[in-house]
């Protein structure tokens, strides 16, 4: 993917996620996903810690959002050392009041920080290392497979020895119901220019422009479903072992692909 079509694409997700986070907060809130509960028994935790808790380590989440996963993991029963990122501060805002309200035990960092508008996609995240990292609903905004693997690298190089690399990436082709809210004909980008459209034959296969909702006056936002290839290629890439993995969510339960990976 060429540079220019690349920062269009963030342009138009980065002014989508300015003008609808609340909504997009409200829409999700601090409901956990199915597919989360299947995490569990993988997690690094040790035995019961004096508090009755399973401590877990330090735990990175990666494009948090409103700390969705960290309040599910409190409520779980885990014991962590907490560290979300996200480019968002309204987010960032939900995501401080969802921990104040779930109260995780341990300490919680929220850190404002676009980790796909540097060098390159991971520069700048907290450097770890991580007992525990995290991207759930992240990589179908990242544009490029170049990209979408160099992110997870820099996510990686962040684990601790008996680190974990817990991923969700959204398979929306195979859903009839997210098929309706795609976008035909040409999006253009907020900023990049009056009128200038982005070039379909720029995208990749699985790139696709959605609605978020169900109003067709919506914007679009730029989403990519990962192909199976894809991820089945990434462990290899990245010199880490699949331990797990397994499609949940949605109203069919595969609306998310997931993997768990960890040193080789």
């Amino acid at each position: 993917m060429n540079r220019a079509t690349r920062q269009q694409l963030l342009e138009i997700n980065r002014a989508f996620y300015e003008a609808h986070a609340d909504a997009f907060d409200r829409n999700r809130g601090a409901r956990p996903w199915p597919g989360w509960e299947r995490l569990l028994p993988v997690l690094p935790a040790d035995l019961l810690d004096a508090s009755g808790r399973r401590p877990l380590g330090a735990v990175l989440d990666i494009g948090c959002g409103n700390a969705r996963f960290a309040c599910f993991l409190a409520q779980s029963g885990f014991a962590f050392q907490y560290t979300g990122v996200d480019a968002n501060p309204a987010l960032l805002a939900a995501a401080r009041r969802q921990l104040a309200a779930a109260a995780p035990a341990g300490p919680a960092e929220l850190v404002l920080h676009d980790f796909l508008a540097t060098g390159a996609p991971g520069d700048g995240l907290p450097p770890g290392p991580f007992e525990l990292v995290v991207l759930m609903g992240v990589l179908h905004h990242v544009p490029g497979a170049d990209w979408r693997l160099a992110l997870l690298r820099a996510a990686a190089a962040r684990l601790s020895g008996r680190g974990l690399l817990a991923l969700a990436v959204w398979q929306f082709e195979d859903d009839p119901r997210e098929q309706r809210k795609r976008v035909e004909g040409p999006v253009a980008a907020a900023g990049t220019g009056a009128g200038i459209a982005i070039d379909p034959e720029a995208l990749e296969p699985g790139d696709a422009f959605l609605r978020f909702g169900d109003d067709p006056s919506a914007p679009p936002r730029y989403c990519h479903s990962v192909r199976d290839a894809e991820l089945e290629a990434w462990p290899a890439a990245l010199g880490l072992d699949c331990i797990g993995e397994f499609r949940a969510d949605g109203a069919r339960g595969i609306a998310n692909r997931y993997a768990v990976l960890r040193r080789a």
